[in-house]
């Protein structure tokens, strides 16, 4: 093997461990989600507030009844909402909106950003664990399904729904706390 050779193959096993860590850090955070049992509520502003510091290349805007707390601790709501955030910057997006509503029991929140969208050939493939459409640039496809195994764990759901034009929307149902 060439001197160049030798760093070609060295930089992949590199960026192959790298990836590999990620990975690993993505299991955690879905075991964890899958076995989650700590209870509490987290208010949907302070998760708003925390994704403005954490996610400052986005526009983090908000529509609705923001004030309402969910039955997500505020270390889960954290969780999901950030990778829905990750997702949308990873895919061009700029503006992230959140809008919420919710009656006795249950908090609907629509999470919409600017993005490239999801084409229409991946719609059903993205909660797969494994699934991604940035393998070359380290997605891990473990995101979304992080996402759902966290609210599923708290009696919540999420859902994509159909958007025109670019960008998505994902419906998130998550009971008020109890």
């Amino acid at each position: 093997m060439t001197k160049a050779e030798r760093l070609h193959f060295l930089d992949n096993i590199v960026a192959d461990a790298v990836r590999l860590d990620a990975l690993l850090q993505r299991l955690r955070d879905l075991a964890q989600a899958e076995s989650s049992v700590a209870e509490g509520s987290s208010s949907v502003a302070d998760t708003i507030s925390s994704l403005r510091e954490r996610f400052p290349a986005l526009n983090i805007s908000s529509r609705g009844d923001t004030d309402i707390s969910i039955a997500l601790p505020p270390e889960a709501a954290g969780i999901a909402f950030a990778n829905l955030a990750e997702n949308a910057l990873q895919h061009g997006a700029t503006l992230l909106e959140l809008r919420v509503s919710a009656d006795a029991r249950t908090a609907v929140i629509l999470v919409c950003d600017d993005g490239t969208g999801i084409s229409e050939a991946n719609r059903q493939r993205i909660f797969q664990p494994f699934f991604s459409t940035r393998r070359e640039q380290g997605g891990t496809g473990m995101g979304l399904g992080i996402v759902r195994a966290m609210l599923s764990s708290h009696g919540g759901t999420i859902r994509l729904l159909p958007t025109t034009g670019a960008g998505a929307e994902f419906e998130i149902t998550i009971p008020g706390p109890s």
